[in-house]
């Protein structure tokens, strides 16, 4: 027989204390449980609202799971395969109330291609002060996708080895230097940065700047390996002033501009590898009294077309976000469906827009 309970007694619920959890607590059917006093059946029971419980209990299971924050485990929902037919991609959010439109091409290669394919796909925010790892680790104890799409990797990903360790399908759009091999689609960043200085070498640019993303990516760190080499070949040194790192937002892009060309007065080109941040340092260099085209050169790099509508429009490395979104779900689909992942990665070449916005106007 399912056991009742006094509600009266359970934890002060009936003088409106309410329930609690330990901050990033995930919350399953023995957590309910624990803090009602029942068992982890009668509480199973209670949400599906079985007849062997009573409404009383089944109320009072009901109110604990929402104030709990009790969500259930999804994997079960096609018991005959084991399969979700549902994909996440984790999207990393770098500013506060902007949705950054760059991405949304990807989203839309990646999501067309699976739901062909009979899967839906689930966007997975994760914010400023979200936890990477968590972000991860949660979907997947969640039980909620067949397989995970994630971008911005670093050297040592923890995601990625996470990932590997507990055998949920991936592929990342980025590279890690790990042993072990993994799913991956990227671009030959390190190809690109070296071109990007070899053609504001040759424009006769003396100290070219490097704008890179934040130090903590692989991709980041490729762009300055191509950059140095480009250098070396020349037998030029590369100072510290001429390389930076910033997060790739207009707002950053803006406030570099102004710092760099105030410390760096004599200096005349940048590439800035990323066309978000490439909006922003243009409107940094109007600024600060310089003016894109006229006395500073730029190139840019990104996904999107937008540099083409720039003023001045800027010679870009670009490659497709939809492609590329595309080609990551088709990834992901062999992943789970069990294909070697050494045979899932792939490296694709940057085509070269040229606005001629490396050189100066005479």
């Amino acid at each position: 027989m399912t056991e009742q309970k006094d509600l009266s007694k359970v934890h002060g619920w009936g003088l409106g204390r309410g329930l609690r959890r330990e901050a990033g607590q995930r919350v399953t059917l023995r957590t309910v449980a624990t803090a009602l006093g029942l068992s982890v059946t009668t509480v199973s029971r209670a949400l599906k609202e079985g007849p062997e419980v009573n409404r009383e209990t089944i109320e009072l299971v009901k109110r604990a799971a929402s104030e709990l924050g009790y969500r259930p485990n999804l994997g079960g929902i096609n018991l005959r395969t084991g399969k979700t037919h549902a994909i996440g991609i984790v999207l990393p959010f770098g500013r506060e109330g902007e949705v950054n439109i760059v991405v949304a091409s990807l989203i839309e290669g990646a999501s067309r291609y699976m739901k062909a394919r009979g899967y839906r796909t689930t966007i997975v925010p994760q914010l400023q002060a979200d936890d990477p790892f968590a972000t991860v680790r949660d979907i997947v104890e969640e039980g909620s996708v067949d397989g995970i799409i994630i971008t911005h990797t670093t050297p040592q990903d923890d995601r990625v080895k996470y990932l590997l360790e507990v055998g949920m399908p991936f592929v990342t759009f980025g590279r890690t230097e790990l042993l072990s091999v993994h799913p991956s689609i990227d671009l030959d960043h390190e190809v690109i940065g070296a071109q990007a200085a070899r053609l504001l070498l040759d424009a006769g640019h003396r100290k070219p700047l490097l704008i890179a993303p934040s130090s903590q990516f692989t991709y980041s760190l490729q762009f300055v390996r191509g950059w140095r080499k480009a250098f070396a070949e020349r037998h030029l040194d590369v100072t510290g002033e001429q390389i930076h790192f910033t997060a790739g937002t207009p707002d950053n892009g803006r406030e570099l501009a102004k710092r760099v060309v105030t410390q760096n007065p004599e200096a005349t080109a940048a590439f800035v590898a990323s066309e978000e941040a490439a909006l922003g340092f243009l409107a940094g260099l109007r600024d600060a009294g310089r003016q894109g085209g006229q006395d500073f050169a730029l190139i840019t790099y990104g996904g999107t077309a937008l540099p083409d509508f720039f003023n001045p429009p800027l010679s870009t490395f670009y490659y497709s976000n939809h492609a590329i979104g595309e080609r990551l779900a088709a990834f992901l689909t062999r992943a789970i469906a069990g294909d070697d992942p050494a045979e899932l990665r792939e490296i694709v070449q940057a085509e070269f827009v040229d606005h001629n916005s490396q050189l100066l106007s005479a």
